[in-house]
């Protein structure tokens, strides 16, 4: 009798499973409607892509405690962010709801965000179901903070509720770092919202650790005032951002970087504490912050996070422990997690880092390989680009054709543009830059085909368009899964342990 006095109620049991559901598994729903595209016996399932819609729940939930906090529903319950002043006002609620559709509607943001949401399948498969936590993880490298001075963690935790994100898989251990005053602002009071003013901008970045720079990204536009905008012609949801490779299967990712900022470049070797950039306000930022995340994988896209402790961190909480109140007990090992609503800053390292300034032989011949991957992944990436303009554009124009001339401008334009910004740069055009244009143009070249030979002519544009950003989505994940399984294995320079 005890026993069945003290099993939880079929009820609670319910509601227990129902919480347990994540926004991101009802996402994945809506893979089934692209059967509904592909055949048309099976239409109805066309109405599973309604699912689609929950990917826009972080932006909901995030604007739903804004709002309950605006009208002071549930202040009684005390947060780790609770002392922290930032941009969250109406204004806020403002730009965050606009800038919705500019990135739905954006064939570049877009694509990277289905690719996050797809890549976190392929992150659980490529640990067999079971992502990477902080019980199971054992580090390779040592880490330091990517900063210099006292910086305040506005997100991110190793503990599941106070995580960045728990998806999509990228940016499940991920941090954002700002720097803020006494009183948890990120810039002094009575100043506007122009970047200058936040604490944090233009400080600079710095590697975690000995590494090789994997890759670099410093073309992205930055928008002059913040309080919730970000540029409206940004062109990915990193913005500027250096990618470091410093083990097997373990990249650091230093994320919306000052536009030019950047001081390495793919190939190059980094020391620990050096300076790689500086910490800015590009691709998706309302406001000038560092975003950090370690990662098993070297494209942002497709990789696991990866839980990460700090060596030499010492840890200041304002407000609401939150390791206290959860009762979590951090794994044993070297090295420190930090929390949401901490302030955290690096102490002297005990021993200089040092790493050769030359590259061997076989890193040359790596990097070499990894430009023509990096080209190839573009091009896969410009695929499935046409794939998503092609379903936009069957919802105006019925006409395949119409379709096929419009990727072809769009291409043309690409490379009008290439050619412009690097004659006024004074360099010569580069082949991996031309990937993603190259990569449209082939669409454009496939739609053609389509309408001019007939050919599927049971799929409409929807369902040519579906199959073109999966076909770019899986050439995309076959490119870089070779470079990352097969080229680096040739590295030996890095500190593999």
């Amino acid at each position: 009798m005890s026993n069945q006095a003290s099993s939880p109620s079929l009820g609670s049991r319910l509601r227990e499973r129902i919480q347990s559901i994540s926004p991101f598994s009802l996402t994945l729903l809506g893979l089934i409607g692209i059967l509904g595209n592909l055949f048309s016996q099976l239409e109805i399932l066309k109405l599973f892509h309604l699912f689609w819609f929950f990917t826009l729940w972080p932006f909901v939930s995030m604007l739903l405690g804004d709002t309950k906090q605006s009208l002071g529903v549930g202040t009684d319950d005390e947060g780790p962010r609770d002392w922290l002043e930032m941009d969250n006002g109406w204004r806020g609620h403002v730009a965050f709801l606009l800038g919705i559709p500019l990135s739905v509607f954006n064939p570049l943001l877009f694509r990277q965000d289905a690719m996050q949401l797809l890549g976190s399948l392929v992150a659980i498969g490529r640990h067999g179901g079971s992502l990477p936590d902080p019980e199971t993880y054992d580090q390779a490298t040592n880490y330091r903070l990517p900063v210099e001075g006292t910086w305040t963690v506005v997100n991110g935790s190793s503990i599941k509720e106070y995580s960045h994100s728990w998806f999509p898989a990228t940016q499940r251990y991920a941090y954002d770092f700002v720097i803020t005053d006494e009183e948890g602002r990120s810039r002094p009071a009575g100043t506007d919202t122009s970047i200058e003013n936040y604490y944090c901008y233009d400080q600079p970045v710095l590697a975690p650790a000995d590494g090789v720079v994997f890759d670099v990204h410093d073309d992205d536009p930055e928008l002059g005032r913040a309080g919730g905008w970000s540029h409206p012609l940004k062109r990915s949801v990193t913005g500027n951002a250096v990618t470091i490779r410093h083990a097997e299967d373990e990249y650091s990712n230093l994320v919306h970087l000052v536009p030019g900022s950047i001081e390495v470049k793919p190939g190059d070797r980094v020391t620990r504490g050096e300076q790689i950039g500086r910490c800015g306000n590009s691709g998706n930022s309302a406001e000038p912050h560092l975003h950090f995340q370690l990662q098993d994988h070297p494209t942002f896209e497709i990789s696991a996070g990866l839980p990460v402790r700090f060596d030499g961190v010492d840890v200041d909480t304002p407000e609401v422990d939150i390791v206290e109140e959860t009762g979590w007990t951090e794994p044993d090992g070297s090295g420190s997690y930090i929390h949401v609503g901490q302030r955290v800053s690096h102490t002297t390292d005990g021993k200089p880092h040092q790493t050769e300034g030359t590259a061997s032989p076989s890193e040359v011949t790596a990097f070499s390989g990894l430009s023509r991957v990096r080209t190839l992944g573009r091009v896969a990436t410009g695929v499935s680009i046409g794939g998503f303009v092609t379903v936009l554009g069957g919802l105006v124009v019925p006409s395949l054709q119409t379709i096929a001339l419009a990727l072809a401008g769009l291409a043309g334009l690409g490379l009008v543009y290439q050619a412009g910004q690097n004659l006024v740069d004074g360099t010569r055009v580069r082949l991996g830059a031309l990937g993603t244009v190259c990569g449209v143009g082939v669409a454009s070249a496939l739609v053609g085909a389509f309408a001019a030979q007939d050919i599927l002519t049971t799929l409409d544009s929807s369902g040519i368009g579906t199959g073109m950003f999966v076909t770019g989505f899986l050439f995309y994940i076959a490119v870089w899964e070779y470079g990352r399984r097969d080229l680096f294995q040739v590295i030996s320079g890095v500190d593999d342990k």
